[in-house]
């Protein structure tokens, strides 16, 4: 008889949760393409009023909405702006309620926002607007407080010497957005845009209420668990922290005046920089300045992040492999060479196009993305290389500092290409620049990046505690004092008579 181990069945939720995240993140980076009539510079309306272009398309609803590259961009970066604002707010909130529950309210919040997304859409561009930021909100409420909580229930459940084999978990992150970019176009060839809005919001909210009612914040309130494997996790995991008390005791003094944490910083800014360029404007690009159809350019955005699936899966198991090995000879600042192949690489490979009468296509994207699959998991690794003690907290600024290039360019190109012509010469020079800020990050880090345990690793930030002066209230009893017993005796013995 196979017996099915809870801690497997927890890990299963947890990439389905992942996987899901990032469908509902970029499923509007497809839909656009078809849900939007992006014009050019020279074809916006006058009339700002105007908002919805009455075009009947397959039916007799109104499916094609009149929004220019600015507004485009200011829909991409509603997300990011909620994830930025929520992350540092609600990053603890699985302490409170437990993660369990964090995670099962957000994933339900996300899913119906999800749903409202067509109704919003077709209202105004302001609601949307608005419906983005809240589902960012609410994204990062379940982002920024599943991920922790995410972490927290990893914690619990996955013993150390076990961690390595749970990596696919977070495989999800990669998985969700290569799929996402195909499911959405399959369902433009079957039918329209809001139903791919549907499917995703309605999958997101029956996971979360089976997430609820498989999942427990810890192994010992499970009802199915055995009693052999409880008493393995009891023993092997020990105790688990608290986020808010761990974040309490980090001293930030000390780590924002370091040059390692800042360099891991850059680090991450300039990899998420690329990955988030391609999955908002991958889709765009191919269809409205290459002239792909939107199938093909699903699957070619697709592609780069199936490569770094199956590459990374390869890295990561290759270099657990090598660190657990005792026969492998040892080299020193091995993750440096993963940095140089993620991130230096990569953007000279599409950089040299700036010097050539060519413009990045599918093929040096491609390359340059599939190539990152050696710094995936790189920054939670390397926060733990230099913090174990604070991985956590680290690794929250981080996330939020590198999440604000969504913000960047998300703005950034919609200006460019709504006051500049959308052709294919100024998408070279956008291209570019994002493969020099990847660069760029990569070789920062290779200079002042380091792999070793920082010395605030062992500093404890304590809070001072106030000190209370107890002043006692007199009483009558207060006017008696004490005396030796011997004294008494001796007094004793004078006043008896004889």
């Amino acid at each position: 008889m196979i017996k099915i181990r809870i801690r497997a069945i927890v890990g299963v939720m947890i990439f389905l949760g992942y996987f899901l995240t990032y469908v509902v993140r970029y499923n509007l980076s497809v839909h656009i393409v078809d849900m939007a009539q992006v014009l050019n510079r020279d074809d916006i309306v006058e009339n700002d009023n105007l908002d919805i272009k009455c075009c009947v398309k397959r039916t007799g609803i109104v499916d094609i909405i009149s929004w220019d590259d600015t507004k485009v961009g200011k829909l991409f970066s509603a997300y990011h702006i909620g994830y930025c604002i929520c992350f540092p707010i609600f990053h603890s909130f699985g302490d409170r309620l437990g993660p369990t529950w964090v995670v099962g309210i957000a994933g339900m919040l996300s899913g119906v926002l999800c749903c409202l997304t067509p109704a919003a859409a077709y209202y105004h561009f302001w609601v949307l607007f608005l419906v983005r930021i809240i589902k960012g909100f609410c994204a990062i409420f379940f982002k920024g407080a599943m991920q922790p909580s995410m972490v927290q229930v990893l914690r619990y459940w996955v013993p150390p010497i076990e961690r390595n084999h749970f990596m696919w978990a977070y495989c999800g992150i990669t998985t969700g957005t290569f799929c996402t970019f195909l499911m959405c176009a399959g369902v433009h060839y079957y039918s329209r845009w809001p139903i791919g809005f549907y499917i995703s919001g309605g999958t997101q909210i029956m996971w979360s209420l089976l997430w609820v009612l498989v999942v427990t914040d810890a192994p010992k309130k499970h009802p199915c668990i055995s009693d052999e494997e409880l008493a393995y996790l009891f023993n092997t995991i020990g105790n688990v922290f608290p986020i808010k008390l761990t974040n309490s005791q980090a001293p930030w003094r000390l780590i924002l005046r370091s040059i390692p944490f800042w360099a891991l910083c850059i680090l991450n800014f300039g990899y998420s920089w690329m990955i988030i360029s391609l999955c908002i404007h991958g889709p765009l690009y191919y269809t409205k300045v290459l002239r792909y159809s939107i199938y093909t350019a699903s699957a070619l955005t697709a592609l780069p992040f199936l490569i770094r699936l199956i590459l990374g899966t390869i890295l990561i198991q290759t270099f657990h492999y090598y660190r657990n090995s005792p026969r492998v000879v040892r080299l020193t600042h091995l993750r440096k060479y993963f940095i140089f192949l993620s991130h230096v690489i990569p953007g000279l490979v599409v950089c040299i196009s700036w010097m050539l009468p060519i413009a990045p296509g599918p093929l040096l994207l491609t390359i340059a993305v599939g190539l990152t699959a050696a710094g995936m998991d790189l920054t939670l690794d390397l926060c733990y290389e230099l913090s174990p003690a604070f991985v956590n907290s680290i690794n929250t600024v981080i996330k939020i500092i590198g999440n604000t290039s969504g913000i960047i360019v998300s703005l950034g190109v919609g200006q460019v290409t709504n006051k500049i012509k959308n052709v294919t010469i100024v998408w070279k020079h956008i291209w570019c620049f994002h493969a020099l800020i990847l660069f760029l990050s990569g070789v920062i880090f290779l200079v002042w990046g380091e792999t070793q345990v920082q010395p605030w690793n062992h500093t404890r930030r304590d809070r001072p505690r106030r000190k209370y002066v107890v002043q006692p209230v007199l009483s009558l009893m207060s006017n008696i004092t004490e005396v030796e017993e011997g004294s008494v005796r001796s007094s004793l013995a004078k006043v008896t008579p004889k």
